[in-house]
């Protein structure tokens, strides 16, 4: 339990300082920085624990190629949401649900089995997405968002005009929201595989899946967006679904 803390905590972290990177310093350069400064991070753990690399296999090391390819299109569309003014918890919440689809491709190919509990969460969380995904009535659009000065909270937001200086200023702190981003994101991915070495996935898949609860509360707080009701439900039944998901 305390290793899907750590995950949660850290993932949900990084989607809020994801947000701030890719509303200043655009997709591409965050995604950049704060890949890499996870590479570094995970290179210099390789170093210093010395992993048996040598026993990875032609098929695994093609596996591992594929599965990083497929990461950077999903980092890649997760920062471009964040950028154009989605809201956090709810891009979080939506990105999230890669566990019910991957328990489902599991089921589909692997023919692993999903009991009726799990089944039920694969429910919610798809039910939950659609909630999550349609805009309420009445409710204004919200405009592209680009790399300058700040709209509200902390992140930046559209600008027809901006100097040279500025867009410098821009980049650079989001850099460095990028860095943090990458640093988190790889506290949570470390604590998440400790958790499933140590034998408890089920329950680490479980607790760490509510993180999209931080960065929702960080976007009402912080960045004062607000959520229809149904959006809000959408939220909330795809936490429980992934919550059930993994216990399932």
């Amino acid at each position: 339990m305390v290793y899907g803390l750590i995950a949660a905590v850290g993932w949900g972290a990084s989607a809020i300082a994801a947000t701030n990177a890719a509303r200043r310093a655009g997709t591409y350069i965050a995604v950049l920085s704060s890949q890499g400064t996870g590479v570094v991070v995970l290179v210099l753990l390789a170093v210093f624990l010395r992993p048996p690399l040598g026993a990875i296999s032609a098929p695994a090391a093609l596996g591992l190629v594929g599965a990083g390819l497929l990461g950077l299109v999903g980092y890649l569309t997760f920062y471009r949401a964040l950028e154009y003014g989605g809201a956090v918890g709810m891009v979080s919440a939506i990105s999230a649900t890669y566990g019910g689809i991957t328990t489902l491709l599991a089921v589909i190919v692997l023919g692993e089995h999903l009991s009726g509990f799990g089944s039920a969460g694969v429910v919610l969380a798809v039910v939950g997405v659609g909630l999550a995904s349609a805009s309420t009535p009445g409710t204004a659009e919200v405009p592209p968002i680009a790399v300058a000065e700040p709209i509200v909270g902390i992140a930046p937001g559209p600008s027809a005009t901006r100097s040279r200086r500025k867009t410098r200023s821009a980049s650079t702190s989001g850099m460095i929201w990028a860095t943090a981003a990458g640093l988190t994101d790889v506290i949570g991915l470390l604590a998440f595989s400790r958790g499933g070495q140590s034998g408890q996935v089920a329950l680490t898949a479980a607790v760490s899946s509510v993180f999209p609860a931080i960065p929702l509360v960080a976007g009402l707080v912080i960045f004062g967006e607000r959520l229809g009701r149904g959006q809000l439900l959408g939220v909330t039944l795809i936490i429980a679904g992934l919550v059930m998901i993994g216990l399932g």
